[in-house]
């Protein structure tokens, strides 16, 4: 059977040159992989991508990988020529991004979000639409999973019942649109819409781009605890959306609740790979943060606004490594029950009577035993723990041994669950250009993502390297000749914004200035008092950061 990758792109803004660069290498190895499998008649050896997810500037690249991997595969092929490259570094700039159209209200959004709409358009719905041959990465199956995370500033109430009889009411803003492309449909321009307008949402960065609208169906909020309240009746509801890194910045838990509903249930860790793109890795700042003694009102507000977005970042990953955590101690239970068999501790029938009566419950269906369900869950279980399962002499005991595991594993929900190897390419800071301005640098220059992108594609060279010579990994036995890369100039690592083209940083700063003139006159200030708030503190602070 061929192995599964599902992949994970973190919120990037600018550093989103960095994610397509290592998705090429990704992509490539893949592509080469999975080339020669076909080739030598071992297509069994093929490692396929059939879920991706992501947030922010990752979304947009998770909707346009997956649109080449289904019609467009040969656009994947030059390092220097595809998609990724050419949306993250050829088309994104900050000139354009200034350049607000016309019907573009200046009091919304700092930057042009019609650049982006224009690019995510270019894209992902292409005149004429996409017709290629599909990627060597896609999955035999020709479909993916796709999901995007989007912040809903509406939010969405359920309801939970109360001890009294009452409910208690809550909203969440933490929202998602999952989508399942199938290339055996072929390219359905209205489907590709909607993707291309959740992608649009999902990376509008607060502030810097206008927030957007989409039509959210109920059903994809299926939940018994739904409130029904805000529906009256609809089917279909309009909801205002930024950003979703600013909740979900790394879906990680996303993709692995995607993988969970694609057919095949649990697979092990040589079979399944999470690949996690990000550039940059999650630190605390205790020693130079804020502390009891220094938290005045400025610190207080900088603190929390970093701790909001902090609680963004990295949390699917310790879910992730918690749920390993959860499979591990079902391995050791399973181990314990084995010995205890072996030595007819415990005996078949002694345990036998109950087993029976709980996996009875467990696939009981309308008052109807469900064997064909109970007979796969035990042959997947049988697979999933062969060697312990032979290990066993006497077949009566091991069949005992194995329904006692199924019972833990149903009572625990870890049946067809799978645990999660997460194979990173994070990236290191320093190295990058465009990390400043909080990962807007890149924007105001081609030269900076160029530099990152070819930094993602190091990365991603490197990091498949590693993980090729790990025995047990996913990318073990990988048949890949890495493609040569540009050189990259350490002199722009880290770039300070005092070496950033100054006439840029000035048409930034008057922009800024503008949108605070408008903020100001929305809150009911005059003219002179709106020149004197701009003069003698905003400009100064503008001017601090911008190194003017």
């Amino acid at each position: 059977m061929a192995k599964k990758l599902a992949l994970t792109i973190a919120g990037a803004v600018s550093l989103g040159s960095y994610e397509a660069g290592v998705m090429y290498e990704v992509l490539d190895a893949l592509g080469q992989h999975n080339t020669w499998a076909v080739e030598n008649g071992k297509p069994e050896q093929r490692i396929e991508i059939d879920v991706l997810t992501g947030a922010s500037a990752g979304g947009m690249t998770a909707a346009m990988t997956a649109i080449s991997l289904l019609f467009d595969g040969a656009s994947l092929s030059d390092p220097y020529g595809n998609p990724m490259y050419d949306a993250w570094v050829k088309e994104v700039d900050i000139t354009k991004l200034l350049a607000r159209g016309k019907d573009e209200n200046a009091s919304y959004s700092l930057l042009s979000s019609d650049c982006v709409i224009g690019i995510s358009k270019a894209h992902l719905t292409p005149t004429p639409p996409p017709a290629g041959a599909p990627h060597p990465a896609l999955a035999a199956s020709g479909k993916i999973s796709l999901g995007l995370a989007i912040s809903n500033l509406n939010g969405v109430d359920y309801d939970r019942p109360t001890m009294t009889g009452g409910k208690f009411t809550y909203t969440r803003h933490v929202d998602q649109h999952l989508f399942h492309v199938d290339r055996g449909t072929g390219y359905v321009e209205a489907n590709w819409e909607t993707i291309r307008a959740t992608a649009v949402a999902c990376g509008a960065f607060p502030v810097a781009f206008r927030t957007q609208e989409l039509l959210r169906d109920i059903e994809d909020y299926a939940d018994p605890y739904l409130d029904m309240t805000l529906w009256a009746g609809k089917t279909v509801l309009p909801f205002c959306y930024t950003d979703g890194g600013v909740f979900y910045n790394e879906p990680l838990g996303m993709a692995t609740n995607l993988v969970q509903e694609l057919p095949g249930g649990r697979l092990d860790g040589q079979s399944r790979g999470y690949l996690f793109i990000a550039p940059k890795p999650k630190a605390s700042d205790v020693q130079a943060g804020i502390t009891a003694a220094n938290s005045d009102y400025k610190m207080l507000a900088q603190g929390l606004a970093g701790a909001v977005l902090g609680q963004s970042e990295f949390q699917d990953w310790v879910m992730a490594e918690s749920f390993n955590d959860k499979l591990k101690l079902l391995d050791t239970r399973a181990a314990q029950l084995q010995g205890l068999y072996s030595a007819n501790t415990l005996t078949a029938a002694q345990t036998r009577p109950v087993n029976e009566a709980l996996l009875s419950a467990f696939f009981t269906e309308n008052g109807a035993l469900q064997q064909a369900k109970l007979d796969e869950a035990r042959a997947q279980l049988k697979t999933q723990y062969a060697q312990e399962y032979a290990e066993i002499k006497d077949p009566t005991q091991a069949s005992a041994w194995l329904d006692s595991v199924l019972v833990l594993e149903l009572a625990a929900d870890l049946h067809c669950k799978e645990e999660m190897y997460i194979y990173d390419f994070v990236a290191d800071p320093v190295k990058l250009a465009g990390g400043g301005l909080s990962a807007f640098t890149g924007f105001f220059d081609q030269s900076y993502r160029d530099h990152d992108y070819d930094y993602g594609r190091s990365v991603g060279q490197a990091r498949i390297a590693g993980y090729a010579a790990q025995a047990g990994s996913v990318f073990d036995g990988l048949h890949w000749t890495p493609k040569e890369i540009r050189p990259i100039d350490s002199n722009l690592n880290d770039v300070p914004m005092s070496n950033v083209d100054r006439g840029k940083r000035e048409q930034v700063r008057d922009q800024m200035l503008q949108a605070a003139d408008d903020l100001l006159a929305e809150l009911g200030l005059n003219v002179f008092e709106r020149i004197g708030a701009k003069d003698l503190v905003i400009k100064k602070r503008i001017d601090k950061v911008l190194a003017l």
